[in-house]
């Protein structure tokens, strides 16, 4: 059965839930923890600076390295499994009424830059699936997506 057929566990918001320790998805088996923070590292570096994400981080995120720890661990259980993140994105992202589906559409866009820039391009769409699965959870559970398939 290839990764893309397995159909992970959702929430009713239809947000992949995080799963318990069993080693690295098929498709994220070359990607290491020192990936993930590069990544993350990275982007981060990048949304702050970028023109339509960073006033919205600037706003919300107090604490950058408690941010950097969490998206650590959640990329880490996303696609290692470790079971690390047992956040709730959706929850804490409904505040932020500023929030629209184009800062979604560009989350995906700088991510992808981000991962081809340090990544594999396997790794890269490792990474990619699940960001698109997150960006169309968060749309649709945040009332922000299009009836049509975002993926």
């Amino acid at each position: 059965m290839s990764e893309r057929t397995y159909q992970r566990p959702t929430a009713a918001n239809g947000l992949p839930l995080t799963e318990p320790s069993s080693g690295p998805h098929s498709d994220a088996a070359t990607i290491s923890e020192e990936c993930i923070r590069a990544v993350v590292d990275e982007f981060y570096r990048r949304a702050r600076d970028d023109n339509q994400l960073g006033p919205v981080f600037d706003a919300h995120v107090a604490s950058w390295d408690v941010h950097l720890a969490r998206m650590y661990d959640f990329w880490s259980a996303a696609l290692l499994r470790t079971g690390r993140y047992s956040g709730r994105p959706v929850e804490r992202h409904r505040p932020l009424m500023e929030l629209t589906a184009g800062h979604f559409e560009r989350w995906v866009e700088l991510f992808g830059e981000t991962v081809r820039d340090i990544c594999t391009p396997a790794e890269a769409e490792a990474f990619m699936w699940r960001a698109r699965l997150m960006r169309q959870g968060m749309t649709r559970a945040l009332g922000l997506a299009e009836e049509r398939e975002i993926l």
